[in-house]
């Protein structure tokens, strides 16, 4: 697995283009920008049609909330956009970071509990004249979405403390959380 974070990082690191504006003295302010902006569209559209599908806000209807979750899917593709950009022009400190790869658990996580929700409970939530009180299943995916996305967020914020350094001794045998090589 460490040929495949070593192969990722000397690939990512061929997008110079990248690299090189996102270190002009506006293009991470921006881009950081742009992050939370996706973010805080992604976390105000799920979690509150995951709040209201554990029960708060009864009257409002689950169809309506349900219409803010385009909004969310757009901060979603903002926030991978902007993630994407960081990851081209850092690639070696996230890679290797046990952050990161904590993020992309959750987010992986995360979507197959969306995608489970979709196929188990969404018709019987938002059918017409559905009860105001979701089903047990559509309630547990969502207290499993709201702390998946928290995962999310709390690993994203986490990465800028784990920065990987160079490994002491020969690297793990599956996944790098150090650089390999020489540091010097």
């Amino acid at each position: 697995m460490i040929d495949v974070q070593v192969w990722i990082v000397n690939t990512l690191l061929r997008a110079r283009a990248v690299g090189e504006m996102m270190r002009t003295p506006w293009g991470w302010p921006i881009a950081e920008s742009v992050h939370f902006i996706g973010l805080c569209l992604l976390a105000g559209a799920i979690f509150l049609f995951d709040l209201r599908l554990i029960g708060v806000a009864r009257r409002i209807p689950l169809g309506a909330l349900h219409k803010l979750v385009p909004w969310g899917l757009f901060g979603y593709a903002l926030t991978v956009v902007t993630g994407m950009l960081f990851l081209m022009t850092e690639p070696d400190q996230y890679i290797f970071n046990p952050a990161f790869h904590l993020k992309l658990l959750f987010m992986g996580a995360a979507g197959v509990n969306a995608s489970a929700f979709y196929v188990t409970s969404y018709r019987l939530a938002t059918a017409p004249g559905a009860p105001a009180d979701a089903p047990r299943s559509a309630k547990l995916i969502a207290v499993a979405s709201l702390c998946l996305w928290m995962g999310v967020i709390v690993a994203g914020r986490l990465l800028t403390f784990y920065r990987p350094g160079f490994c002491e001794s020969r690297p793990p045998a599956w996944l790098a959380t150090c650089l390999p090589g020489d540091p010097r």
